[in-house]
């Protein structure tokens, strides 16, 4: 019988994620983020105009309305360069792990065995740089799903095949280990059934 030990682990032996060398998005995607915001500040001049041509008492604060709206336009698109130059992914030998954030900084670690599916998703504006986003589901849900915009289309098919050859393999050694529990089971159910019948 093996002695049974539980030994406190030193936690400056881990592994720290913290020493990762994270990828950054192609730069590319940066012009497709500004696309979409260029759209939406063509979508909000145009509700600005709206708004000075329908109502009467909006064209006393047209400056401040004029104001307020290219602050929001600027705000949206400084924001969007922080936040672009942040987000990072990283593979490694058991898991994916990709960070984000403007404020304050998200890591996500999903490792391999939680992975479900994996697809690819390509935009209309990411199509035009040959981009795609990487999308990982997993088994904890929508909350836990992992989506990664701005990879080369070449490269998310490499990671993509990558990750499914890992869930292909593990959904071959399983069944090996699960054929003879419902053959145990189908016994008992017919037995019980055969007796059932002949009361």
């Amino acid at each position: 019988m093996e002695n049974f030990t539980n030994k406190q682990i030193n936690f400056e032996d881990l592994p720290k994620w913290e020493e990762v060398v994270f990828t950054p998005l192609h730069k590319d995607y940066l012009n497709v983020v500004y696309i979409g915001n260029a759209i939406f500040s063509v979508i909000l001049t145009l509700g600005f105009f709206a708004l000075l041509l329908f109502n009467d008492d909006s064209r006393d604060y047209i400056l401040p309305l004029a104001a307020a709206k290219i602050l929001v336009i600027g705000l949206l698109f400084w924001l969007t360069t922080i936040a672009f130059k942040k987000k990072g992914y990283a593979v490694r030998e058991r898991d994916v792990i990709f960070r984000k954030g403007i404020l304050a900084t998200t890591t996500t670690i999903i490792p391999f065995n939680r992975i479900q599916h994996v697809a690819l998703h390509e935009g209309v504006f990411s199509r035009m740089y040959d981009l795609s986003e990487l999308q990982i589901y997993t088994a904890g849900g929508s909350s836990s799903d992992l989506h990664i915009s701005g990879l080369p289309k070449q490269q998310a098919e490499s990671i993509k095949t990558y990750l499914l050859g890992l869930i292909e393999n593990e959904e071959v050694e399983t069944p090996d280990e699960e054929v003879q529990l419902p053959e145990t089971t189908l016994e008992s159910d017919d037995s019980k059934t055969t007796d059932e019948s002949n009361l």
